[in-house]
């Protein structure tokens, strides 16, 4: 029965909250507000449920962190583009549809998150090893897999389950949490006189 099944998935849902790294967390919104401060950009990515999670972080940091005042927060997803995913995955490879997107517009300054299951999707991999050597950071929310991502980024933060329900929740999970958190930040500092 679906009720039998409910209770499975949400024990399971919060052993994986419970077992989640919070100092890593930490060490995302550290770099996020970094980024945020300094001007640069940020581009989030994602496959399947994984581009839909990433459209909605876009929605959550580019609207919902900001007060009257706060400096607002570059970020993109570059999985909305249907025409330009479809034509380099047409006309170069699906795997390169986030790599050649980023030579368009990416530096050093900027950071790359990327959203995955497995976390071995290789137009993920190929993103990230194209920002590594444009001396940008990168980030990656993975399912328990070990997949390649995790030897490809600069902070993993490994969802211990490979259930993809489990690891795409946590995907909003941590997109609300610290969305949420930058905006409590961002009503502390307007509360102080806003940002000069």
């Amino acid at each position: 029965m679906v009720q039998e099944y409910y209770e499975k998935y949400t024990e399971e849902l919060n052993e994986a909250l419970k077992g989640l790294d919070k100092a890593e967390i930490q060490k995302l919104w550290e770099k996020m507000e970094e980024i945020r401060l300094s001007g640069g950009k940020i581009f989030v990515l994602g496959n399947g449920g994984s581009a839909a999670a990433a459209s909605h972080w876009i929605c959550d940091f580019s609207k919902g962190i900001n007060t009257d005042s706060s400096r607002r927060l570059k970020i993109y997803s570059l999985a909305d583009n249907l025409s330009v995913a479809t034509a380099l995955g047409n006309d170069f490879s699906y795997d390169e549809i986030f790599s050649e997107q980023l030579k368009n517009v990416l530096t050093k300054e900027d950071l790359v998150i990327s959203l995955s299951v497995s976390g071995s999707s290789s137009n993920l991999v190929n993103a990230h090893l194209y920002a590594k050597e444009k001396g940008a950071f990168t980030a990656a929310i993975i399912g328990d897999y070990h997949g390649k991502l995790e030897q490809v980024s600069d902070l993993v933060i490994a969802v211990p389950s490979r259930n993809y329900g489990i690891v795409e929740d946590i995907h909003m999970t941590i997109d609300h949490v610290v969305s949420q958190y930058m905006r409590i930040c961002n009503e502390k500092k307007e509360a102080e006189g806003g940002y000069k």
